[in-house]
């Protein structure tokens, strides 16, 4: 991999970005991953922009919005991983503004034309140059086709993949000066972060995913009423250009102002609520930012969802386990939740899982009882990642999603509807996974896949013991050990027993230096007899050698 500091490309932005964390006062960090001495940089003033009062995560909020899309993306990511950073951050991040001022029509077109040659003039009869919005990664505008029919069409901006591929080389560095120089963030897991921005950035670099998506999303809600998803013109689409049909109606923020009718905003808190959940528990495909800029309201309260490119998946085993919990949760059955998170593979060491137990249950019984309407869903959600994060829990991204999901409808159920009540809307969905495990056809159809592996098994199996059988008979059975994590721990193994082998040879050529010049053997010099003294020498040389290989380690 080709290390960033070593390219001026890659150097030109390096220094941006660290220009840009230094100036929004997080110049501690960049002294601590020793960045300043790596790119010799000087330290630089606080951004003139920022205000004094601004706190620390209204300051990283801003930090990453200055650099530009691919930082702007990893907030996105960040604002779901309350395991990984405080609280207020996390709740900062989730009002990222993805708005910035849009690239030139003639940028755009030249970069396309390039691409595409006469698509323009060949698919669409009229096309207005001006967008009517514009964001990090895509601009859209408006433009008819042929036929008379009005669309958006979403393109991608010119230069982006080139930001995001240096970028993301970046980063991965700056990930590995992290685990090496910061003690406290050694059990971050950043680069599954960086896999996870890798992913989303490239799903989102390719227009025809976000299309895809959006067909998805109508056919899952195909019979339901409350919704509207955009038809897709697959005809005029390509990787880096989105035609959807143009919808023209309110943004739904529009309806927090109190002054609408109050029985209206209820219906819109209710039914957005439906949507999201009907995803998560039925469908098993949700959005992952089902941000209120992201919908328009459509006249009889239908719900027009604009936005198609970050979704994320709960399988069916994932959904079973969700139901697992849920019911150990009624019920304060420990052992179970723990049986799950096993499932899930989530549990932290052994050693921590007693103290886990206590702090679970404490949880539980501050909400047990309490009835649903008092219960603040963004809250609780919060305490169940304070504790995550306490005990370095594993979990799992879908459920991270989940979690913001949950969290940003009841924000804008609130929003809407002072009284409105997650909790309630989320019951029949909890009770329907539980009901779920024990109908009839899903009993049915879990009995014909294990009929279906016993048989596997079973016709497999006898073969398997045979070739082991075989294989121990002609004597070339081998039993492989592979050690993991191991690496680092080897090599300074190593390099101390090399120390120490040194050591033995330096004190057994100074013994013998000292018997052979003590006993006058051999030729002199000046008086002093030639073997013993090169001997003496070369032990000194490897000695000072030694020493100053230790004292340069230690101050790495």
């Amino acid at each position: 991999m080709i290390k960033p500091y070593q390219s001026y490309r890659y150097l030109r932005r390096y220094k941006q970005i660290i220009l840009t964390v230094g100036r929004y006062g997080f110049g501690e960090l960049i002294s601590r991953l020793k960045l300043l001495k790596l790119l010799k940089l000087k330290k630089t003033a606080p951004a003139p922009e920022l205000s004094a009062q601004a706190t620390r995560a209204q300051r990283f909020r801003l930090m990453l919005e200055q650099l530009g899309p691919t930082f702007i993306k990893l907030g996105q990511i960040l604002s779901t991983r309350a395991d990984l950073l405080p609280g207020d951050i996390v709740t900062e991040l989730a009002q990222l503004q993805d708005n910035v001022a849009p690239t030139p029509w003639e940028s755009v077109r030249k970069q396309l034309r390039g691409d595409l040659g006469d698509y323009f003039e060949t698919s669409f009869a009229r096309f207005n140059p001006e967008p009517i919005a514009s964001a990090s990664i895509a601009q859209v505008y408006e433009a008819w086709l042929k036929s008379g029919e009005k669309v958006a069409v979403k393109i991608i901006r010119p230069g982006t993949e080139k930001i995001f591929r240096d970028d993301l080389l970046i980063l991965e560095h700056l990930a590995n000066l992290i685990h090496t120089h910061l003690e406290e963030a050694r059990h971050w897991d950043l680069h599954a972060v960086l896999d996870q921005l890798r992913t989303s950035v490239n799903n989102e670099l390719d227009m025809r995913h976000e299309g895809r998506n959006a067909d998805i999303f109508r056919a899952n809600f195909a019979d339901y009423h409350h919704v509207y998803a955009p038809k897709i013109y697959w005809d005029y689409c390509r990787s880096n250009i989105l035609v959807m049909e143009y919808v023209d109606g309110r943004p739904i923020a529009e309806f927090f102002d109190h002054q609408v009718d109050l029985e209206t905003r209820r219906r819109l808190a209710r039914n957005g609520a439906d949507i999201v959940l009907r995803q998560i528990f039925e469908h098993g495909f949700f959005q992952a930012d089902p941000h209120p800029g992201n919908a328009f309201v459509l006249p009889g309260d239908v719900i027009c969802f604009l936005d198609f490119g970050m979704f994320s998946r709960l399988d069916r085993g994932a959904r079973n386990i969700l139901g697992r919990v849920l019911q150990a949760i009624v019920k304060k059955d420990i052992e179970r939740i723990f049986k799950a998170a096993r499932d899930l593979d989530v549990l932290p060491q052994e050693n921590n899982q007693a103290e886990l137990k206590v702090a679970v249950l404490d949880l539980i019984e501050q909400y047990h009882g309490i009835p649903l309407k008092q219960i603040n869903v963004r809250r609780m959600l919060s305490d169940i990642i304070r504790l995550i994060n306490h005990f370095h829990i594993g979990i799992r991204n879908d459920f991270l999603f989940l979690i913001k999901a949950l969290g940003t409808i009841e924000a804008t159920g609130h929003n809407l509807d002072p009284e409105f009540d997650m909790l309630t809307q989320i019951k029949p969905y909890a009770r329907s996974l539980v009901t779920r495990r024990y109908a009839p056809q899903h009993i049915l159809d879990e009995s014909q896949r294990f009929g279906e592996d016993v048989v596997q098994l079973a016709r497999e199996s006898p073969e398997h013991l045979l070739e082991i059988l075989r294989h121990l008979r002609a004597g070339r059975f081998k039993m492989e050990f592979q050690h993991r994590g191991l690496e680092q721990s080897l090599q300074q193994l190593n390099q101390i027993s090399d120390k120490v082998i040194l050591g033995l040879i330096i004190a057994a050529l100074i013994i013998s230096s000292a018997v052979i010049a003590h006993a006058d053997i051999g030729p002199k010099l000046f008086g002093y007899p030639v073997i013993g003294g090169f001997g003496f020498l070369i032990a000194g040389i490897t000695g000072l050698w030694i020493i100053f290989d230790i004292l340069r380690n230690r101050n790495k």
